[in-house]
């Protein structure tokens, strides 16, 4: 749809109020996620062998498939605690067997053509992340394929990705403040900037001219 506005300043301050009614969940759910997702691939590309063993190798691809298992059940309930519709649950975070093959291979098709953008000068990765990044939303919504989240992404994001870029910007500069406050800080920024991003996700679905609909607004 032409002429649509995203207002970059309301998709974090519906966030932060969320943020503060449930502190403690999403703290909780945020060291899970970062323990069990975050912790063994950190360590794996710090002390990663020159020459892995088949072992290592196995656990390597076991630690992936892990955080992106655990990746898929946090951005779940970001989204679950936006959507006003919806009650959200711990069990949210693990509860996603049945579309995790398609977020995976969803997963691969995304980094396959961002790295391959990314390499013809940057900027055509960055413009396929763009038009590709809310994929997730549409396998936990609808389960849909792997392509066809990522085709519904592409359209979704037709003619904003001038405004996509900004939020885009925005939100790595949030988490950048996250890291340098020695680092414990991502455990508030990361969460916010996920939920922005999941109300950006429903604002695309609607016919609103304006991002965030208004609802986000009270």
């Amino acid at each position: 749809m032409p002429d649509r506005n995203i207002d970059i300043p309301p998709l974090f301050k519906y966030p932060f109020r969320i943020f503060r009614e449930h502190t403690s969940f999403i703290i909780g759910v945020m060291i899970t996620y970062f323990v069990l997702g975050v912790v063994p691939q950190v360590y794996f590309f710090l002390y990663a062998p020159k020459d892995p063993t088949v072992g290592e190798q196995i656990f390597s691809i076991i630690a992936l498939l892990v955080q992106l298992f655990i990746a898929l059940g946090f951005i779940k309930i970001m989204l679950y605690l936006v959507d006003k519709k919806r009650a959200v649950d711990i069990q949210d975070l693990v509860n996603n067997g049945r579309i995790f093959f398609s977020y995976v291979v969803a997963y691969f098709m995304f980094m396959i053509a961002f790295a391959l953008g990314f390499m013809l000068f940057i900027v055509p990765g960055i413009y396929l992340y763009i038009r590709l990044q809310f994929y997730p939303y549409y396998i936990i919504e609808h389960s849909d394929p792997s392509y066809i989240a990522l085709q519904k992404s592409w359209f979704a994001t037709k003619n904003l990705e001038l405004e996509l870029f900004l939020f885009g910007v925005c939100v790595v500069f949030i988490n950048l403040l996250g890291v340098l406050c020695l680092g414990l800080g991502v455990i508030f920024t990361y969460p916010l900037t996920t939920m922005a991003t999941a109300i950006v996700y429903k604002g695309l679905k609607t016919e609103e001219k304006n991002i965030p609909t208004r609802e986000y607004y009270e």
